[in-house]
């Protein structure tokens, strides 16, 4: 049971519960955060109420007590409505139950949002991605924050087999400098989840100003970069863990350098012979 559901509970069973119970019930449905964060002893008293109450409330909603319904609410809070300290607070509390289970939850998130890839629209926009990339001048990446190895993966892979791509870093305070380079035939490679990087935004912004063809990989449809995006890969990342889920970013990264790479031809295999060259002349692996 998620939060949306306790929340209809709470909607269908209000005119039927005792007045000490719907102003439990009321708290709990104004207060989701306090039930996340708190034990029931406090919230009871935040609420005015005993203890009790807030275990009948649970009760009556169909959980064995009240600290079942709050891991419904922890489960909510840490998936991505709060801020990093509130997650943190949750993931501290959500890791009492033990590490075996919390390790086990963000698996199954990580699994499920990578399953969830599998729908026709992505595959349709990973194509498309494919087409836009392979057809660019030049390749500028964009991902910054936690996001940053995804756009870093992507260019470093992407280094092997082509000579037209570019990571924009912003070392030194230089982010938007190559970007002046670009022109109508190149494309913007993006990453970005909310929270959303304002540097993020704006490069996108300038680069459909330039007539540049959009990639973006982000969280919603909705999201600042979607409008202006050719392609658009919206992935879920929802997940226990303090910041949202990057896995499902690096794991798209990959796919579209599968499919560069699959695409690309002679050209691109000789590319990546004269790469492995290079590395052996530097002697970068042990042997």
């Amino acid at each position: 049971m998620d939060k949306l559901a306790v929340d209809r509970l709470i909607k269908e069973q209000f005119n039927q519960l005792s007045p000490t119970l719907q102003r439990a019930a009321r708290y709990a449905i104004d207060n989701p955060r306090a039930i996340a964060l708190n034990s029931m002893r406090t919230v009871a008293s935040e609420a005015g109420l005993q203890a009790s109450a807030m275990h009948r409330l649970a009760r009556q909603l169909g959980f064995e007590g009240y600290e079942q319904l709050r891991s419904v609410y922890r489960g909510w809070l840490a998936q991505g409505t709060g801020s990093f300290s509130e997650r943190a607070t949750a993931l501290q509390q959500h890791g009492g139950d033990g590490s075996e289970r919390l390790l086990a939850e963000l698996v199954e998130a990580d699994t499920g949002s990578l399953r969830g890839m599998t729908a026709p629209d992505t595959m349709k926009a990973l194509t498309t991605a494919r087409d836009l990339l392979s057809q660019a001048r030049h390749i500028y990446t964009v991902g910054l924050r936690s996001l940053f190895p995804a756009a870093f993966y992507f260019n470093y892979a992407c280094g092997m087999f082509m000579r037209n791509t570019t990571l924009l870093s912003g070392v030194g305070g230089i982010f938007a400098d190559e970007l002046r380079r670009s022109r109508q035939e190149d494309a913007l490679m993006i990453f970005s989840y909310e929270p959303y990087a304002r540097d993020s935004v704006a490069a996108v912004r300038f680069a459909r100003e330039r007539g540049l063809k959009v990639i973006a990989v982000t969280d919603s449809v909705v999201s600042p970069i979607a409008s202006h995006a050719d392609a658009l890969i919206v992935v879920a990342n929802t997940t226990p863990s303090l910041f949202p889920s990057v896995v499902p970013a690096l794991s798209v990264a990959q796919m579209l350098v599968a499919l560069l790479v699959a695409d690309g031809g002679t050209a691109s295999l000789e590319e990546i012979k004269r790469s492995e060259a290079q590395l052996r002349d530097f002697d970068v692996y042990l042997e």
